[in-house]
């Protein structure tokens, strides 16, 4: 593979992956934007945005591991078990972060001395800021891309072979759904909604947007033949925490 912009970014004498450099600028971005919202909610945003990087970096195993885990029948043959470690093929999932992501910020709250709730709050305000940067890396990497269309909506793109065609923007998308979140969390957190709310309320965001958008990508991961499992754990958290943010509202 030539090394060449925009798949790869030439830094101090090196082709780096766009999609690793921008996922870093994301986990940056995420963290310090989550220690500006611990410092306006009274709590220190050393140990608060150092914690939030911590559990990004947590979250990066479990969003291998969830990939993995849905391509097991490529990635556990027998001539293929250093695929699992082989970072330059790409394999993350936003959703399998979760998996480590979570119990990492338990963990982090207990030691910071911070209500858990409103470690999560903060910390979605990261998550939002992130995700923007880390979709754009796959926009740059050309993964994660949408499906050949003809359609006056096409925009033309390339996947990670290099090959341009007119494609639905879902990266694009995608991104946008980060800002519109961002710039309604930015509305909403002055008004003090119940401890817990900010976090259900991103969650559910993102479950709802990511699972209109899932059909529309070039690639899907399907199991048992048939079940595009992105589109449904989308709708799961979606429904799940918009669920519990009603509940928490009305309760609350």
């Amino acid at each position: 593979m030539n090394a060449a912009f925009p798949r790869f970014f030439y830094i101090g004498g090196r082709w780096l992956n766009s999609y690793q450099v921008l996922l870093c600028v994301g986990i940056y971005v995420g963290s310090l934007t989550t220690a500006a919202f611990a410092q306006h909610s009274g709590l220190s945003p050393l140990k608060v945005g150092l914690a939030s990087a911590m559990c990004a970096l947590a979250g990066l195993l479990g969003a291998r591991f969830y990939h993995v885990l849905i391509h097991a029948d490529h990635y556990l043959r027998p001539s293929s078990p250093s695929l699992l470690w082989d970072r330059k093929r790409g394999g993350w999932s936003v959703f399998g972060a979760l998996i480590t992501f979570v119990p990492a910020t338990v963990a982090a709250a207990l030691l910071i001395g911070v209500p858990l709730v409103d470690t999560w709050d903060v910390m979605s305000s990261g998550v939002l800021a992130g995700g923007f940067w880390v979709r754009m890396g796959c926009l740059f990497n050309g993964c994660c891309g949408g499906r050949a269309t003809q359609r006056w909506f096409g925009v033309r793109l390339h996947d990670t072979h290099g090959v341009k065609k007119r494609r639905v923007p879902v990266q694009y998308l995608e991104m946008a759904w980060w800002l519109i979140g961002g710039a309604i969390f930015l509305w909403a957190w002055p008004l003090r909604l119940a401890p817990g709310s900010y976090a259900l309320a991103v969650l559910a965001w993102y479950g709802a947007g990511r699972c209109c958008l899932e059909p529309m990508r070039e690639h899907v991961d399907v199991v048992f033949g048939r079940v595009r499992i992105n589109q449904l754990v989308a709708a799961l958290l979606a429904l799940g925490c918009g669920g519990a943010l009603l509940i928490r509202t009305l309760v609350g």
